[in-house]
């Protein structure tokens, strides 16, 4: 299950700011959210299984699911997040939905946050389905206004909702360590499960974290990060404003990592992203995490680790690549 000092150091931090209900027992370490995603799937799913994805949603949460013998299912997103009204009607082909996966906080790629009307219906839905809630809770700890908003985790009164979060995002991509919250119901079951897939996650590093968690590190180092990633938000944003008036919408978050920038219709957003890729511009496009139709293109504009002077190069490149793609005769311009 993990370091039990992490365990507890986590379930204090997440019952403190993140409005959870859950003990050390219930928090099991793993290696990274792909790892917590595959053990959910292997633990409650059974192969041809239907599971519902938030549409648009990453290209590997889609695939984890579709090798675990899942029979996957996309529901549209608007501004207000994942409507139940959608899920109840969604083409499952007469079969009952066991898993629903979402991310409330800050939907990805679109970046909306689920409202709380939204978040009680599918609780309501869920305890009178029977079926699972997968909260994926990937980047909430990056709010730039207001306090962070409670987890759907914290709503559950029946205990249906499996709560995913990592600290690779929150500290740095190469420190593989995450952990998922499991209903006390399910505890013994997941620990089982765990140890299937491995001894604990590498035990130096869990040690470590909890000394960072226990000496104040990890509160610190969120205000510090909170007020960088906040920078290079409004820097992004701006730079965009600036140069790509007309071609690329782009609206502020309050939390995250990443916004989207919308693109006029008829854009190809793959030869966008193509053509920007070989600038040296990372901007991955809307279309490669859809499977239903969307009404234009976008990309998906990721600021936490470029400096503000970086940002604008970067947004100077992509004005070029989109130059190129509209063929609006500006494409010989270069920074």
């Amino acid at each position: 299950m993990g370091y039990l000092p992490l365990r507890q150091a986590i379930a204090g931090y997440l019952r403190t700011v993140r409005g959870m209900t859950c003990e050390p027992e219930q928090v099991i370490i793993t290696s990274g959210m792909h790892q917590s995603l595959a053990l959910v799937s292997k633990m409650v799913l059974a192969p041809g299984e239907t599971v519902c994805l938030e549409d648009p949603s990453p290209a590997v949460v889609q695939q984890i699911l579709t090798d675990a013998g899942a029979v996957v299912v996309p529901v549209a997103v608007d501004q207000h997040g994942l409507s139940v009204e959608r899920l109840a009607t969604a083409e499952t082909g007469g079969q009952p939905v066991r898993l629903v996966y979402i991310t409330p906080s800050h939907q990805y790629p679109l970046g909306v946050t689920m409202s709380l009307s939204r978040r009680l219906a599918l609780l309501d839905w869920a305890a009178r389905t029977g079926a699972w809630i997968v909260e994926d809770d990937y980047d909430s700890e990056y709010r730039y206004a207001g306090r962070p908003l409670a987890a759907l985790q914290g709503l559950d009164q029946v205990g249906c909702v499996l709560y995913m979060g990592t600290f690779s995002k929150v500290l740095f991509p190469a420190l593989r360590l995450s952990y998922l919250v499991v209903p006390a119901a399910l505890r013994d079951l997941f620990a089982r499960g765990r140890a299937a897939l491995g001894r604990q996650a590498p035990l130096m590093e869990q040690v470590v974290l909890t000394a960072f968690f226990a000496e104040g590190h990890f509160a610190r180092h969120l205000r510090r990060m909170n007020g960088i990633y906040q920078e290079r938000q409004v820097t992004l944003i701006e730079s965009v404003r600036q140069r790509l008036a007309g071609e690329l919408e782009i609206k502020p978050t309050a939390t995250g990592l990443h916004v989207m920038g919308w693109l006029p219709p008829g854009v190809d957003d793959r030869r966008v992203w193509q053509l920007a890729l070989a600038r040296g511009v990372d901007v991955p496009p809307l279309s490669a995490h859809a499977r239903l139709p969307q009404p234009r293109g976008g990309l998906v504009l990721g600021y936490a680790c470029v400096r503000p002077p970086e940002i604008r190069v970067g947004v100077d490149q992509l004005a070029v690549a989109l130059d190129a793609v509209r063929g609006n005769g500006r494409g010989e311009r270069s920074v």
